[in-house]
C-alpha cells in the first residue's frame, strides 16, 4: 500500500495504462473510468427495484413518508431501522471502494463526500432520480464554473482564478434552497394552520 502513493496517480489507472488500456471513445476516457461506472448503475438499479418491488422496500418508504401510520399498520420500526444504516453502510462502501480506488485513500477523499449535500439538495432529500441529476448538474456546473466563470472572476475581483469547484456546489444548493427548497424532484408540504 505505501509503495502505491509512491505512483504519480491511483494505482489502478496505473495498472490500467500498464496493460495498454490507455484512451478511446468519448472525450478521451479511459476504459478504467467508465469501469467505475458500471457498479454505479448496478447499486442505483438494485436500489430502484429494492425499494419499489420488495415488501421490506415498500416498508421503508412507508416509514420515510410517516412513522406513526408505518407503525400502526404493523411496520416493526426497529427492524427498519436496522435495515435502512445496513443499507446505508453498503452504499457508504461501495461508494467508498469506488471513489477510493480512483482518487487513491487520503484526507481529500472527505471533499468527495461532503459534496453529496449539495447533490441532494438540488434533487430533493426524497428522491433517488433527483440525486442523480442533481449529481450531474453539480459535475457539469462545476466544470462549466471552472471554465467560463473563474476568469470573470479572476477579471472582476483581481482574484488568481482556481479553487471554483470547491465552493460552486454550495453555492448553487444555496440559491436552491432560497427558491426551491424541496429541490427539483421533491415534494412540496403544504402546512394549513
Amino acid at each position: 500500500m505505501a509503495l502505491s502513493q509512491l505512483a504519480p496517480g491511483p494505482l489502478a489507472a496505473q495498472l490500467a495504462i500498464y496493460l495498454g488500456w490507455a484512451r478511446f471513445g468519448v472525450l478521451g476516457a479511459t476504459l478504467v473510468a467508465f469501469a467505475f461506472i458500471l457498479p454505479s448503475l448496478i447499486m442505483v438499479l438494485g436500489l430502484a427495484l429494492f425499494f419499489r418491488r420488495t415488501a421490506t422496500g415498500r416498508a421503508l418508504r412507508a416509514v420515510a413518508d410517516d412513522h406513526q401510520a408505518a407503525q400502526s399498520i404493523g411496520i416493526p420500526l426497529n427492524r427498519i431501522w436496522v435495515i435502512v444504516w445496513s443499507v446505508a453502510g453498503f452504499v457508504a462502501l461501495v461508494a467508498g471502494m469506488v471513489w477510493g480506488s480512483k482518487l487513491g485513500v487520503q484526507f481529500s477523499l472527505s471533499q468527495v463526500a461532503l459534496k453529496a449535500l449539495p447533490v441532494v439538495i438540488l434533487g430533493g432529500l426524497t428522491s433517488v432520480p433527483g440525486a442523480i441529476l442533481g449529481g450531474l448538474i453539480i459535475g457539469v456546473g462545476e466544470k462549466m464554473a471552472e471554465i467560463f466563470l473563474s476568469p470573470v472572476l479572476a477579471a472582476v475581483f483581481g482574484m488568481g482564478g482556481g479553487g471554483i469547484e470547491d465552493w460552486f456546489a454550495y453555492v448553487l444548493a444555496l440559491l436552491f434552497l432560497l427558491v426551491r427548497p424541496e429541490g427539483l424532484f421533491g415534494e412540496r408540504h403544504i402546512d394549513r394552520v
